[in-house]
C-alpha cells in the first residue's frame, strides 16, 4: 500500500491544509495491500523503538533517584538538582522540534542521534568528577531523551490504524524493567564498588544496544521518499525551515522552564531572575502565535490548523498537561515524602522500594493498556474515567497522616495506575484524528512537550507550596515540643536545628535533652505530613480542569480503525517492488 506521503502532492497539501482542514471521519479509507498484516520487519522496527523507550526511561528515572548520593560524593553543591532538571529542559523542547523536523526530513537519523547522544551523556556521567560535569551529562541526556520520546509517533505510523492502540499498549507494558529503576539504582549503590556510577554505565549499555537495533531494523521513509512528488532538494528544505518559529518556540520553552526551576528555592519568586524570564517567555509565545498564523510559511514549526481543532487536538494538550503535572511531580514528591515520613536514611534499599511505588502503579497501567484499552475502545470515556478516578484518589492522598502509611502506599500505586493511561490514549486519538498523517511527529510531539512542561510546572508549584507550608507549620510545632519537654533554652536555636534535623545540628543547642530531640523530630514529621496535604488539595483543582477538557474531546469513529498504514519501512517497499517485478516476469 502506498503511504499518504506517496499518494498526495506534499507541497499542495502544505499550501491548503491550514485553511481547509480535512475531516478524517469523512475521508476515504485506503486499505493496505496486506489486509492489515504486520510483517516481521515492522515488528523488529517497533521492538527497536520499544528498547529506545526503555533506555529513555532509565536516563530519566535513575539519575533523579540517586541525586543525593552524587552530591555527597562530588559536592556538596547546591546546583545538584539540575542534574535531573536539565533532562526535562532538553526533552520538553526537543521532542516537538525533533518531531516537526522529522515530519519534513525523515525520522531515522534523528532517532539514531537521540540514542547516540544519550549514550554520550551516560558516558560523561559515569566518568564525572564534578557536579558541573554531571549537569552537562543531564543536558546531553535531555537532548537525547527529546528525540527518543518521538518513539510513540514513529511506532504508530508503521502499523495499521486499527492496531495503533494495541501497539501503544505494548510499548507501555514493555517498560516493566525500567519501572524498577529506583530499586535497581539503590541496589547498585549498596552492592557495587563504583556505587552510583554503575547507574550511568547501565544507561550507557542500554543506549548502545538501542542504537545498534535502530541501525539494523528501523528504516522509515527517507528524505527522498517523503519528497518524491514535490522533488524538493535538501538545500530547498533547509531554506524553507521555520527558523523564526523555531527560535521563538525554543526560547519561550527554555525561559519558562528555567524560571520555574530557578523559583524552586534558588531565587525568590518575585526576583528579577524569575519575573524577567517569565515575561520574555510570554512575549515569545505571543509572537510565535502571530508568526505561525500570519507568516507565509511552507513548513510552520507549529501548524496552526492543529490548534484550531479543539476537540481533535487542543483539548488533549490540556489533558496531558495535567496528567504530566501529577506523573512527573509524583516521581519527585513521593520519594521525598516517603523518605521524610517513613524510611530511615540508613536504609537505601527500603528507600528504593518506597520510591518504586509510583513505578508499581505504572506496571499495573501497562497491563491495562495492552489488554483492556484496545478491547474496550470508547477511548474518550476511558480517558474521562481515568482522570475522574485519579482526581478522587488525589483527595485520598490529601488525608494521609503520619499513621497512614498503608493508605499512602496503596493510594500512590492506585493513582499511578490511572495516571499513565491518558497519555497513550491521547497519543492514539490525536494520531487518528490528524487530517494529514505527515503531521504525526509534531502532533504527538506537542503532547509530550505539554506533559513535560506540566511536570516542570507542577514540581515548581507543589515543591514551593510544600516548602512554604512547612516553614509556616514548623515554628508552632517546635514551640509545642519544647514546652512539653520543659526545654528552657533558645527557641530560635532549637528551630534552626529542627530545620536541619541532623544529630550535629541538635548537638550544638544549649540545654537540649534526648526527650526534647525526640519531641522536635516528631514535630518535624508532623509539619512535613501536614504540608504535603496542602499539595494534594491543590492538585485536585487541576484534576477538575482535566476532566472538563476530557469531556470535550472527539471520540474515535469506527471508520478510523482501518487497515491504512501511514508509513512503510523502506526495506518493505523494496521487497514489494521486487515481488511485483518477479510476478510480472512469470506472467
Amino acid at each position: 500500500m502506498a503511504s499518504d506521503l506517496d499518494k498526495q502532492d506534499f507541497s499542495h497539501e502544505i499550501e491548503h491544509h491550514d485553511t481547509i482542514p480535512a475531516d478524517p471521519e469523512k475521508s476515504p479509507i485506503v486499505e493496505s495491500e496486506d489486509d492489515g498484516e504486520i510483517t516481521l520487519k515492522t515488528k523488529l522496527a517497533v521492538l527497536s523503538l520499544i528498547l529506545m523507550y526503555e533506555s529513555y526511561l532509565f536516563t530519566l528515572v535513575m539519575p533523579a533517584t540517586i541525586l543525593t548520593y552524587i552530591n555527597a560524593d562530588l559536592g556538596p553543591d547546591a546546583r545538584y538538582p539540575w542534574i535531573a532538571i536539565t533532562w526535562n529542559l532538553g526533552a520538553a523542547i526537543i521532542v516537538s522540534v525533533g518531531g516537526r523536523l522529522s515530519d519534513i526530513a525523515g525520522r531515522r537519523w534523528f532517532l539514531m542521534f537521540g540514542a547516540i547522544s544519550a549514550a554520550v551523556g551516560a558516558l560523561v556521567g559515569a566518568t564525572g568528577q564534578s557536579i558541573t560535569q554531571m549537569i552537562i551529562s543531564g543536558i546531553i541526556f535531555g537532548i537525547g531523551g527529546g528525540f527518543q520520546e518521538m518513539c510513540f509517533a514513529c511506532a504508530q505510523e508503521l502499523v495499521p490504524n486499527k492496531y495503533r492502540f494495541q501497539t501503544l499498549g505494548i510499548m507501555i507494558l514493555a517498560n516493566h524493567f525500567s519501572s524498577f529503576s529506583p530499586l535497581i539504582g539503590y541496589v547498585f549503590i549498596a552492592y557495587t564498588k563504583i556505587g552510583w556510577r554503575a547507574c550511568y554505565w547501565w544507561c550507557f549499555a542500554w543506549e548502545v544496544v538501542t542504537a545498534v537495533m535502530l541501525y539494523f531494523f528501523y528504516h522509515p521513509p527517507t528524505f527522498e521518499t517523503k519528497h518524491r512528488d514535490d522533488h524538493k532538494t535538501k538545500w530547498q528544505l533547509i531554506k524553507e525551515i521555520d527558523y523564526v518559529g523555531l527560535v521563538l518556540f525554543t526560547g519561550g520553552c527554555l525561559l519558562l522552564l528555567l524560571a520555574l526551576n530557578w523559583g524552586n528555592g534558588i531565587h525568590p519568586w518575585n526576583s528579577a531572575w524569575i519575573v524577567a524570564p517569565l515575561v520574555v517567555a510570554c512575549v515569545c509565545f505571543i509572537a510565535l502565535g502571530f508568526w505561525e498564523v500570519y507568516a507565509p510559511l511552507p513548513y510552520p514549526i507549529l501548524p496552526p490548523h492543529l490548534f484550531r481543532e479543539w476537540r481533535r487536538f487542543t483539548a488533549f494538550l490540556v489533558v496531558c498537561f495535567v496528567a504530566g503535572m501529577l506523573y512527573y511531580s509524583l516521581n519527585v514528591i513521593w520519594p521525598r515524602q516517603s523518605g521524610l515520613l517513613w524510611v530511615p536514611a540508613d536504609k537505601p534499599i527500603i528507600r528504593g522500594v518506597y520510591a518504586s511505588m509510583v513505578s508499581f502503579g505504572t506496571i499495573i497501567a501497562g497491563w491495562y493498556c495492552v489488554s483492556l484499552m484496545p478491547w474496550l475502545k470508547h477511548e474518550k470515556w476511558q480517558l474521562v474515567g481515568c482522570i475522574v478516578i485519579q482526581t478522587a484518589l488525589i483527595g485520598s492522598l490529601s488525608s494521609v497522616g503520619l499513621g497512614d502509611k498503608a493508605q499512602a502506599i496503596g493510594t500512590v500505586i492506585a493513582v499511578s495506575s490511572v495516571n499513565l493511561p491518558p497519555s497513550p490514549l491521547s497519543f492514539g486519538m490525536v494520531s487518528l484524528h490528524l487530517a494529514d498523517q505527515t503531521d504525526i511527529g509534531i502532533g504527538v510531539g506537542l503532547i509530550s512537550t505539554f506533559r513535560l512542561i506540566g511536570g516542570a510546572v507542577a514540581t515548581a508549584i507543589y515543591t514551593s507550596i510544600q516548602t512554604s507550608e512547612f516553614g509556616k507549620l514548623l515554628p508552632g510545632q517546635v514551640s509545642a515540643a519544647a514546652e512539653s519537654t520543659g526545654f528552657s533554652g533558645s527557641i530560635e536555636s532549637l528551630l534552626a536545628a529542627a530545620k536541619a534535623n541532623t544529630p550535629v545540628a541538635y548537638s550544638v543547642v544549649e540545654g537540649i535533652t534526648n526527650s526534647t530531640i525526640a519531641a522536635v523530630q516528631h514535630a518535624v514529621l508532623v509539619s512535613n505530613s501536614k504540608s504535603y496535604r496542602i499539595v494534594y488539595l491543590v492538585a485536585i483543582a487541576f484534576g477538575c480542569v482535566a476532566i472538563a477538557a476530557a469531556l470535550s474531546v472527539k471520540s474515535i469513529d469506527t471508520s478510523q480503525r482501518s487497515n491504512e498504514v501511514a508509513a512503510k519501512l523502506e526495506t518493505e517497499k523494496f521487497e514489494s517492488v521486487a515481488k511485483g517485478s518477479d510476478e510480472s516476469i512469470v506472467g
